[in-house]
């Protein structure tokens, strides 16, 4: 990255209390630091800003997923230099695609400013892995994995983290996952399967 890219200059904000420490930045996503600098250095990878009960989320796409924050952190301006969680939504009956949205939630230490980045991803297509950024995001990666399915190309250990290694009824948090599961379970104290009600979806092949 070079030196006028890091130097990309973004407007003051307002002053706060030194206490203050869930600030989100301006409303405006016209005026929010964070937004007119990533849009400035990625113009084809931002795809919309939107403020939502005072915080702001930046969507671009995943193949620049990394390169954005990556951006984010370094920018001497910004300095989101902390990842405080990374996990998925699943949009299914929301929207026609992408059906999975990896959300990223981002702190600046030194300006006590939060800021969330959101990317699409379809079943099947991988996000860069934001290992190499944080460390943190290892375990964060897997769960997203072991839950949605999620593939984070570039991650040094993808597997389950929750799930046993062998669990082979897929991935839980999807919203098409059988409330109870794709097999019968027995609990403890009793001799039969608690009363299910079964979907019309597949059971998903190991």
């Amino acid at each position: 990255m070079s030196d006028e890219q890091q130097q990309a200059p973004v407007p003051a904000l307002r002053p706060r209390e030194p206490w203050q420490t869930g600030y989100w930045g301006p409303t405006n996503p016209d005026e929010h630091p964070a937004v007119i600098a990533v849009r400035a250095r990625f113009p084809e990878a931002f795809e919309e800003a939107v403020n939502f009960r005072d915080e702001m989320t930046i969507r671009v796409k995943r193949e620049a997923l990394r390169e954005v924050v990556a951006f984010l952190r370094d920018h001497p301006e910004l300095r989101y230099n902390h990842l405080t969680d990374l996990t998925a939504v699943d949009m299914l009956n929301l929207r026609d695609e992408p059906r999975f949205d990896v959300v990223v939630q981002l702190y600046s230490i030194p300006r006590r400013q939060r800021l969330r980045v959101k990317c699409g991803v379809n079943d099947g297509e991988t996000v860069p892995s934001l290992v190499p950024l944080f460390a943190g995001a290892n375990w964060l990666e897997r769960e997203c994995y072991d839950m949605f399915g999620i593939v984070f190309e570039g991650h040094p250990d993808l597997r389950r983290i929750l799930l046993p290694d062998d669990w082979d009824e897929g991935h839980p948090l999807r919203k098409d996952y059988p409330l109870r599961g794709y097999r019968d379970y027995v609990q403890p104290g009793f001799e039969r399967p608690a009363p299910r009600v079964r979907g019309s979806l597949p059971r998903p092949r190991p």
